[in-house]
């Protein structure tokens, strides 16, 4: 024991797995595809896109039932300017929709009073016949 003590620790990099260990461990717990016993039957894209489907389940499961979030002071900022620009668009468009109309009941006016007068009867000539 004493010559133990001034030895150095061994220390294991690579845990070496023999053909026998692998038979012992297939027939004690089966084929396992984590220790290499068994082969996979479907690809890595395959088994990737099933656990990533259902950590995407759970978490959704999670966080179903929580409120939504508040909205903090730049969003509600944000969504003030946006309702500001809509309205200030929509006043555009209908100041520009009244002048337009306006515009066009000056135009109709104006050929009306054009067709007026020419539609306008002139005044009759009476004449009279002076008897001598």
């Amino acid at each position: 024991m004493a010559d133990d003590d001034h030895l150095p620790p061994q220390i294991r990099l690579v845990n070496f797995v023999s053909e026998e260990q692998l038979e012992e461990a297939r027939r004690s717990r089966g084929s396992r595809i984590d220790d290499g016993t068994a082969q996979r039957d479907r690809s890595l894209y395959e088994i990737l896109k099933e656990n990533k489907d259902r950590k995407d389940a759970e978490f959704n499961e999670r966080f179903k039932h929580r409120p939504p979030k508040a909205l903090d002071e730049d969003e509600t900022e944000f969504l003030d300017k946006l309702e500001m620009s809509r309205r200030e668009y929509e006043r555009q468009v209908a100041d520009e929709e009244a002048l337009q109309l306006q515009r066009f009941q000056a135009a109709v006016a104006a050929q009306c009073d054009v067709h007026e007068l020419k539609e306008t009867p002139s005044a009759p000539k009476v004449q009279t016949i002076r008897m001598k």
